[in-house]
């Protein structure tokens, strides 16, 4: 072990093919595959040392200091790693409001403990450990266009650098507050209950096929189509669960409507909305402020963060 301690950035991600629902498998294995891209400035700070005590130290709550501990024990089991450690976590955006801060916070555990234990893992197969704590946590673990490949033990891995295809990120925040399901219960309680699960399913392949291609050809229009398809494909599970899993508020709505219309109009812009009220918007640079403008006139946005897509993570001592 060379280093006793590190401090990791990891960026949150969004998904524009979306992953909803586990399989049956061990290991937190994801029900379908997922391609998302990496916030820039949406990140989580997480600075791991060896210590005489274990501790724990973020605005987690009783339920996320729970699951944070579990998985760095099973790390540690795994492992055979008997030192004590000191955990020191913060998120510069609002936690556990569907702006994916489990994804930002276990890639950057797992980094920090990879890089002070296991220096030799694969970023393929770290993408596999912060799985186990998060499903979109294993596309975290890289920046830029990511997908998460199904498998026995499924991993992420790159689709294509930031750079090669630069676009702009609006995330319209609506909901400050923690949302009142947590995404876990909810995709438990849709597949359990949703009558359109096994659709969701059954067509999200073809949905991933499009965005690959969409990317490869840096086809903005295509990429839109299939995105907003996605989101509105897994938040219909959400709503007619029973009871409904109803994440949206009416500013998330508005900003739709907003976004649609934009786009009729000729702006370069789409909408996508993980599992909360908050809404991404994706633009082309040169339409970004045209956009922000439009943003102006919409009631019950709290603030609007601009960011790009990019995301890969910074490892420091």
């Amino acid at each position: 072990m060379p280093d006793s301690s590190v401090i990791v950035s990891a960026a949150a991600n969004i998904a524009l093919i979306k992953y909803w629902g586990k399989s049956d498998q061990p290991g937190n294995q994801p029900a379908t595959a997922s391609l998302s891209v990496g916030l820039e400035d949406l990140r989580t700070i997480t600075r791991v040392s060896v210590s005489e005590t274990d501790a724990i130290i973020g605005e987690l709550g009783e339920q996320g200091r729970a699951r944070l501990s579990s998985f760095i024990n099973r790390f540690r089991e795994e492992h055979d790693i008997q030192q004590a450690l000191n955990v020191s976590t913060e998120n510069n955006f609002p936690t556990a409001s569907g702006l994916a801060s489990s994804a930002s916070g276990f890639a950057a555990i797992t980094l920090a403990l990879t890089h002070l234990f296991k220096p030799e893992m694969t970023d393929l197969e770290k993408s596999q450990v912060a799985r186990q704590g998060s499903g979109s946590a294993a596309r975290s673990v890289y920046g830029g266009y990511v997908e998460v490949v199904l498998s026995d033990d499924s991993y992420a891995q790159p689709v294509m650098p930031a750079e090669d295809w630069p676009l702009d990120v609006l995330v319209a925040v609506v909901q400050e507050n923690s949302k009142a399901m947590g995404s876990s219960e909810a995709m438990k309680h849709t597949a359990a209950t949703s009558p359109v699960y096994a659709d969701w399913i059954d067509t999200h392949k073809a949905d991933m096929d499009i965005a690959r291609s969409a990317i490869a050809e840096r086809d903005f229009v295509k990429l839109a189509d299939i995105s907003e398809h996605s989101c509105l494909k897994m938040h219909s599970t959400m709503m007619t669960s029973r009871p409904p899993v109803l994440y949206w508020k009416p500013a998330t709505v508005s900003i739709i409507h907003l976004a649609q219309h934009l786009r009729a109009a000729g702006t370069q812009v789409f909408f996508t909305i993980d599992a909360g009220a908050q809404v991404k918007l994706i633009c082309a640079p040169e339409d970004t402020q045209t956009v922000v403008r439009a943003l102006d006139a919409v009631e019950g946005i709290s603030r609007l963060i601009k960011t790009r897509i990019g995301g890969e993570p910074r490892i420091s001592q």
